[in-house]
């Protein structure tokens, strides 16, 4: 299945919990281990990542900002970038790109997600719940699938 994943769902995959609040902390272990699953599917090609370099680049800066390591924020980067199937410029979406983002009407960085997966047809995953629910209205016309990675089963990540 060709997959575009938003940053949040990538920074969860790489950094494990470091709240010190328990719920929290809980929180994000659940929602590590889910990403690390989507992510290691894709790394076992079980999934084909499609996703816009901003995406690298804002994962890089958020690992950063949580770790404070910036080797291992540039080492994560760089391992997105050999896993992924296609990695988009903005150059290679803009003849199209500005016709989706009047549509979809959301902020830049979420827009070019967004037309990443409706141009490649891919299923978008995002924790972002006001993203999602913009997006919603789109996958029909549009012909992409949006899903809301916490409410993604466990049990069942195949997608």
């Amino acid at each position: 299945m060709d997959i575009t994943l938003d940053s949040n769902v990538l920074v969860y995959a790489f950094v494990p919990p470091i709240h010190k609040n328990e719920v929290k902390r809980k929180e994000w272990e659940y929602l590590h281990i889910k990403a690390r699953k989507i992510y290691e599917n894709v790394i076992r090609e079980k999934h084909c990542l499609i996703l816009p370099f901003a995406v690298i680049m804002e994962v890089a800066s958020v690992i950063s900002l949580l770790t404070g390591k910036e080797e291992y924020r540039k080492d994560a980067a760089l391992e997105i970038e050999d896993c992924a199937k296609i990695v988009l410029f903005d150059s290679d979406i803009k003849e199209r790109a500005l016709d989706y983002a009047i549509k979809i009407k959301a902020g830049g960085f979420d827009n070019l997600i967004a037309i990443t997966s409706i141009l490649y047809g891919t299923t978008l995953i995002t924790n972002d719940k006001p993203f999602y629910n913009k997006l919603l209205q789109f996958t029909d016309e549009y012909q992409f699938d949006v899903k809301l990675f916490r409410d993604l089963n466990l049990a069942n990540l195949e997608l």
